[in-house]
């Protein structure tokens, strides 16, 4: 698209209208004798109200909003790059996560068999176990194949073979930086955002159009020099000045496509202004919110989860802990971590 207006605007620069040569001859036949009268004819067609110049500006309107977009469409890209790297990240941590449950389910398991060959529990308390080792590993071997499928998708938008998919050298943590205020994101959007220089453009290219419409109701300028020869003998040399009459057809329609296309333009521009408005503010709180949430997730609950889960097992071990309360526990561990890894990546 942007070679394409490159074109366009190489065409506007180039003066439109070739020169005209026309050669004639006729056979003249008299009573008494033949002749050949010869005759050649030069025009050039020529614009006289401004049009090749408004029909640059249009093109360069449209090769800036071009650019722009352009810009836009890269910067769309290395988002849709980061945002598959981090929910590739996001599910690496989650398989650790599932790693470590199933590695929870397993010792739990293993301390139920004990507790029953010493007569402590029944039967039932170790089919229970069992049955939370086999969702365990069910849970793990789904968080191994998203896994899988995530760096598949990183390769695809990177560009790479998804049958040889990239291993991730990163980590998902909580960002240590603090975003400016809302105003100041929002006036940096308006003045970096590539869609709205885009849109800004196009209005450009709109006015363009509609003012090189109106100049377009003005009549080409044809002038004509010719040279000729008649019976032989007599020679002509003149000209003339040909101008159409704009009576009938003065680009009535194209002006008011024109300017329809510049009320559809500025439409667009408002409204796209007032969704970026809203993805900023919305981005800003969900921001701070969930790397909030983060700090204190980190701060008040991660820190003591493997203290708990190690007085639990002990617990668990001497018989002062039911498998009710184990349960409970182990699906707060999980659930809670779970949590952790989405929470820190939508601060990503």
């Amino acid at each position: 698209e942007l070679e394409q207006a490159e074109g366009r605007l190489r065409t506007a620069k180039i003066f439109p209208f070739n020169p005209e040569l026309t050669v004639e001859a006729a056979r003249r036949e008299g009573p008494i004798e033949t002749n050949t009268d010869k005759g050649v004819k030069l025009a050039q067609e020529f614009q006289i109200g401004g049009q090749r110049r408004r029909g640059t500006a249009q093109a360069s309107a449209e090769l800036e909003a071009a650019r722009a977009q352009l810009l836009r469409e890269e910067r769309l890209l290395a988002a849709r790059v980061r945002a598959a790297f981090v929910g590739a990240l996001r599910t690496r941590e989650l398989l650790e996560v599932e790693r470590a449950n199933a590695e929870l389910a397993q010792s739990l398991g293993e301390v139920a068999r004990k507790r029953f060959d010493s007569g402590a529990v029944a039967q039932m308390e170790v089919n229970l176990a069992q049955v939370q080792v086999g969702r365990a590993e069910r849970d793990l071997r789904l968080a191994e194949g998203a896994y899988e499928v995530a760096k598949t998708v990183l390769a695809e938008v990177v560009g790479l073979d998804p049958s040889h998919p990239p291993e991730l050298d990163g980590e998902l943590d909580i960002p240590a930086r603090t975003l400016p205020p809302l105003a100041e994101l929002l006036a940096a959007a308006e003045n970096t955002r590539a869609d709205l220089e885009s849109f800004r453009r196009t209005t450009e290219a709109a006015e363009a159009r509609i003012e090189l419409s109106r100049r377009l109701r003005i009549p080409n300028l044809e002038l004509e020099a010719f040279y000729g020869e008649e019976d032989g003998t007599d020679r002509l040399l003149g000209g003339s000045v040909n101008i159409r009459i704009p009576v009938f057809k003065r680009n009535q329609g194209r002006i008011a496509e024109a300017r329809a296309a510049h009320r559809q333009t500025l439409a667009e521009t408002e409204s796209t202004e007032l969704q970026v408005r809203q993805e900023v503010a919305a981005s800003l709180a969900r921001y701070r919110a969930s790397r909030a949430a983060s700090l204190n997730l980190q701060q008040q609950v991660l820190g003591t989860l493997d203290e708990n889960l190690e007085l639990l097992q002990r617990s668990f071990e001497a018989g002062k802990t039911g498998w009710t309360d184990v349960l409970v526990f182990r699906r707060e561990f999980v659930d809670i971590q779970r949590d952790y890894v989405e929470t820190v990546t939508n601060t990503r």
